[in-house]
């Protein structure tokens, strides 16, 4: 039972880091995205973006810097501090242009969220996971879709045979699905043979995903040497990398290890080249989109884990530590207090 109760408390962090990363990934692409928008010729969006956000900002700035005064007053000034955001935003609408765009194209073309596609692909992959965790935290206290209305007229024992049954065909439904998912995904995804042994399939997607996160790594890596030249300086993601800097990182990173000598050496550039600030894989060239692939293991893993937590559930209902009784929604926090208590 404790066990259990930590599980869901995990997953529940899981999912508010999830949906707060995603939040956050969203909002950074839309705000780089609406500073970046050329304000010269035609294209009006990036002074209607200023607008908005200069009105937001002041009316709140007039909201709540004003708490002591009159309401009258305080209506009076942000209403004020709107109609001046939404004014001069002409003024200021070469502001941040150039940075934006720079940081965004960064974000988009060069760094690890390059490998999943993104600052988008990022919210694509969170709302994945959240709806997996999702499953699991409603599978956990009995709140997934189910059709009850025949043991709603029935007595608990047979109620409780009834329910154990759905629930161990549920887990078996997962389980099988989980295991379709990732059969498909080893075969579409990571190119193991379609006749290949489950063992065989296996060994193909950890050897991928070995590769995959050495990769990751090594972006992580390059995206720390970036972050000072783009944050702080503004320089150009695509211009501050020289040609010697990429030398040597190349050969101090570990490609010469798990590639060979030779094929570094055709990763190298003349010294007073530049080039964008993305790892290059020898053979394979820049590994754009390179974790969505893992990225699809969370299907079969996170079924496999709803699977495990009808389950667990069961377990708890024979042993008593849970309801199945329709109506009985609060029992897990009940459960959940008593063992905090203990």
């Amino acid at each position: 039972m404790a066990a259990d109760i930590h599980w869901t408390r995990f997953e529940t962090w899981l999912a508010i880091a999830a949906l707060t990363l995603e939040i956050f990934s969203m909002s950074l692409w839309v705000f780089l995205k609406g500073f970046s928008t050329p304000t010269e010729g035609d294209s009006i969006g990036g002074v209607v973006f200023r607008g908005i956000v200069g009105a937001v900002a002041l009316g709140c700035a007039g909201w709540f810097g004003l708490k002591s005064q009159k309401l009258s007053t305080r209506r009076a000034v942000t209403l004020a501090g709107v109609f001046i955001g939404l004014v001069i935003a002409k003024a200021w609408a070469k502001v941040g242009v150039d940075y934006s765009s720079n940081l965004l194209n960064w974000y988009q073309q060069a760094c690890v969220l390059t490998l999943l596609g993104g600052l988008r692909g990022v919210g694509t992959r969170l709302t994945m996971l959240l709806a997996l965790v999702g499953g699991s935290l409603a599978t956990a206290r009995g709140k997934h879709i189910v059709i009850d209305i025949v043991t709603r007229f029935v007595s608990y024992r047979p109620r409780m045979v009834m329910v154990i049954i759905g629930w161990l065909v549920s887990a078996l439904v997962c389980f099988s699905a989980s295991w379709g998912f990732f059969d498909h995904i080893s075969i579409e995804n990571f190119g193991a043979r379609a006749d290949a042994s489950a063992g065989e399939k296996f060994d193909a997607v950890v050897s991928h995903v070995g590769e995959d996160f050495f990769i990751a790594r090594k972006q992580l890596a390059l995206d720390l040497k970036s972050t000072p030249h783009i944050l702080l300086r503004g320089q150009s993601y695509a211009d501050w990398l020289t040609g010697k800097e990429w030398n040597e990182w190349v050969e101090t990173s570990g490609f010469t290890e798990r590639y060979g000598k030779e094929a570094v050496e055709g990763l190298k550039i003349p010294d007073g080249d530049t080039r964008a600030p993305l790892v290059v894989i020898p053979g394979r060239g820049e590994p754009r989109g390179e974790l969505i692939n893992a990225a699809y293991l969370m299907f079969p893993i996170g079924l496999f884990i709803i699977g495990l937590r009808f389950i667990v559930r069961t377990l708890l209902a024979l042993s008593g530590h849970v309801s199945v009784d329709p109506d009985e929604s609060e029992e897990f926090e009940h459960a959940a207090h008593a063992v905090e208590k203990v």
